[in-house]
């Protein structure tokens, strides 16, 4: 069940004896598509959406826990590759942004979806408009360090379960971190629920 307003997150419990501990999202997504339930992630953009910051921490089986329900994103390139990514996905680059779909808010120091939720059943999806310079690009950036970017007349944020970009010509598209080269569109479902992150107490 995603998160209900007014209801805490997540549940005190042991860390249990089958939680896999990943270095980044990439990996995290990984182990989610093998089957894992439980995932201790040592660094990330979901780290920072709940203030947490990088550990190489090796939690003990048994030790107090936090588990927090957290859903995936299940994505479609160019209508063929199927992939799945915890936390974020950015299509453009850079100096030249298209769109950037994030679960839990964050794009490295960026707030980039200040409503979203790891666990609201939501993709927060951000487009870009064709008319950005680098001026305001940069003047957006330093207004997304505090999450108040929003409203623009530039900038669309859609919130749901499914959303999708497409653009006649390819643009590069990254996955929790990961490129993986250029497509013309990309679907994104939200799974609820798919795993519970794991966060030593």
């Amino acid at each position: 069940m995603t998160i209900e307003k007014g209801v805490p997150w997540g549940s005190t419990a042991r860390m249990p004896a089958d939680v896999v501990v990943v270095p980044d999202e990439a990996t995290a997504a990984q182990a989610v598509l093998r089957g894992g339930q439980c995932v201790v992630l040592q660094s990330g953009d979901l780290m920072r959406a709940l203030g947490g910051t990088a550990t190489t921490i090796t939690p003990q089986h048994g030790s107090a826990c936090r588990l927090l329900p957290c859903d995936v994103l299940r994505i479609t390139l160019d209508d063929t590759t199927q992939t799945t990514a915890v936390s974020s996905v950015v299509v453009g680059s850079w100096r030249h942004p298209r769109w950037w779909v994030t679960s839990g808010g964050f794009l490295g120091a960026l707030n980039v979806a200040p409503r979203a939720h790891p666990n609201d059943g939501l993709a927060d999806a951000l487009t870009f408009g064709d008319g950005l310079d680098l001026r305001q690009l940069f003047a957006i950036r330093r207004r997304m360090k505090l999450g108040d970017h929003l409203p623009h007349p530039q900038l669309t944020m859609q919130r749901a379960r499914e959303v999708q970009w497409q653009h006649a010509q390819p643009a590069p598209v990254t996955i929790d971190g990961q490129s993986m080269g250029r497509v013309r569109s990309v679907h994104v479902v939200v799974q609820p629920d798919a795993f519970s992150l794991c966060v030593p107490a």
